[in-house]
């Protein structure tokens, strides 16, 4: 089974290519954390994967309150493993992760990162779509390796942690105050088409007078309305301004 969370489509990208060759069923945390689905059975060596994007070098929200409900019905310990993908460096997110399950008396054995282009527009502009591609190949090498470790299951974190491992602590704590929603707004270009509401993972966004409303103060700032709005009409005060939009080219969201 395969837990994944996404918001412009990287991690649904790598555990689609888990998924080719090692199976199982690939769920949403977000919805299922929406759908209040935390009761999952696992059977005798079905392995565990926990995929999802680093947020200032931790969990993004929506993973640790996933992962906090989380109930996995299994007769064994099962072999659990987390992919994390990342613009640079994980920091200490899988071993956070790994702190949450020990708390459910589960052992995360192995934990990799995959870097991948950065949707965090809201700091840095997106790159090109010759580096997108460059960064993606590079990317395909990164899973079609740890594929082969996870296949056989190899233990140990392999992930790259980075120097910012040391003071990760503090920007995760960042994360806390900086995903605030009250610079998201819409232009003139919006449409009124709801798309923005539809892909909310905190189903925050409500249409109002034909117009996106962010109903909370924070959310988990995974950019999905942002990035995928068709007409580029979602804009996070000035910083986003005249900045690319990022998308998986590699992703058809269903």
């Amino acid at each position: 089974m395969i837990f994944y969370f996404t918001g412009t489509g990287n991690c649904l990208y790598v555990a689609r290519k888990i998924q080719e060759i090692e199976g199982g069923k690939l769920v949403n945390m977000a919805h299922a954390l929406n759908e209040k689905k935390f009761n999952y059975k696992i059977e005798k060596g079905e392995k565990i994967g926990i995929i999802f994007p680093v947020y200032f070098w931790g969990l993004p929200t929506i993973v640790s309150e996933f992962v906090n409900k989380l109930n996995l019905k299994t007769t064994e310990n099962p072999f659990i493993y987390t992919v994390i993908t990342c613009g640079g460096h994980v920091g200490n997110a899988d071993k956070n992760l790994g702190n949450l399950l020990e708390l459910k008396n589960l052992k995360l054995n192995s934990s990799y990162s995959v870097k991948m282009p950065s949707n965090y527009i809201m700091i840095h502009d997106i790159t090109n779509k010759e580096n997108i591609n460059s960064v993606m190949g590079m990317a395909e090498k990164q899973v079609k390796k740890l594929i082969e470790r996870i296949k056989k299951n190899k233990k140990g974190y392999f992930a790259d942690h980075g120097s910012i491992a040391i003071v990760s602590p503090i920007p995760n704590r960042l994360y806390g105050v900086l995903r605030k929603t009250k610079k998201f707004y819409a232009t003139e270009e919006c449409t009124n088409c709801g798309q923005c509401e539809k892909i909310c993972p905190s189903q925050i966004i409500h249409m109002e007078d034909g117009k996106p409303e962010w109903k909370e103060k924070k959310c988990s700032h995974c950019t999905a309305c942002i990035n995928r709005c068709p007409s580029q009409a979602i804009e996070y005060g000035n910083s986003t301004k005249k900045r690319g939009r990022y998308v998986n080219p590699y992703i058809e969201f269903s």
